[in-house]
């Protein structure tokens, strides 16, 4: 059974002060995945990545890549809190210098659209969920980590850390779907997912997209991207788990950086806290 390590590499990588600013694409854009979080984007990545097409995918910054989020920020605070000018191919190119697909989620889910203009040479593959199972799916993966009240406080003390992912998650749900809170997530949620797939039928070239069913495996997919069909499984993660997982680490990483800016003695009691929740 792989260990945290190997489920989460970039969870445990040193931070990286690199700064994508400037950066020149390296790589074609071939394909982008825009659907809503839970509906399989980090499986839709992993198959991506095993044709040989290297994948974007929200798990890049929420890592290490803290010069990444800074930069996404700045997209975000421009598109939606009248921060600048909107973004645009120059933007993205160097935020995905050297990726050949993005796997949607946040904070790129929210520029969907700007991507596909972006991008006119790229694919478009939708995957998308019945909506109460998604809507049950992302209340429970998505919105019950992002508000968790232990997370909720770290994000506030660990301002190195935790709080620049935080605060992107937030600010990309605040301002593209108009949800700050459980309450909004239940109310709203089921109508903006519908919204964005109506958007992304009507703004996307029927010769550019293909509405993909996971369940389907690889035939499709590699048909429709003219690739060959790999020899393994296509992939399935539990996404749910995964991301769970992945939270509590990122919460935990932070209270350890805060437990050492605090001292002796309140550090330890910072991170026997953070193991309680994560593992009690």
């Amino acid at each position: 059974m792989a260990t945290v390590e190997e489920r989460h590499p970039e969870l445990f990588r040193p931070v990286s002060t690199e700064s994508p600013r400037g950066k020149k694409r390296t790589v074609p854009m071939q394909v982008l995945c825009l659907g809503f979080p839970r509906t399989g984007t980090s499986s839709m990545c992993a198959a991506l990545e095993k044709l040989g097409i290297p994948c974007w995918h929200s798990t890049v910054f929420m890592s290490t890549n803290f010069a990444d989020i800074e930069m996404w920020q700045e997209a975000v605070d421009r598109k939606f809190f009248g921060a600048g000018e909107p973004v645009g191919r120059d933007e993205f190119d160097q935020l995905l210098h050297s990726y050949g697909a993005v796997s949607s989620d946040t904070p790129a889910v929210a520029f969907a659209e700007e991507l596909i203009a972006a991008y006119p040479e790229a694919k478009v593959v939708l995957v998308e969920r019945e909506v109460e199972s998604w809507h049950k799916s992302y209340m429970q993966g998505v919105i019950a980590n992002m508000f968790d009240p232990f997370v909720s406080l770290v994000y506030q003390l660990d301002r190195f850390y935790v709080h620049p992912i935080g605060k992107i998650h937030r600010s990309v749900t605040g301002g593209w779907l108009d949800i700050w809170n459980v309450k909004d997530a239940d109310m709203k949620a089921r109508q903006k997912y519908r919204e964005h797939y109506e958007m992304l039928r009507r703004v996307t070239p029927k010769e550019r997209l293909l509405e993909f069913d996971v369940a389907d495996g690889w035939g499709p997919l590699c048909e429709f991207l003219g690739k060959d069909v790999p020899e393994v499984p296509f992939p399935h993660l539990n996404e749910k788990a995964w991301l769970d997982e992945k939270v509590k680490i990122i919460a935990v990483n932070g209270l350890k950086g805060l437990g050492k800016k605090m001292g002796l003695i309140m550090g330890p009691v910072a991170v026997a806290g953070a193991a309680w929740w994560m593992y009690g």
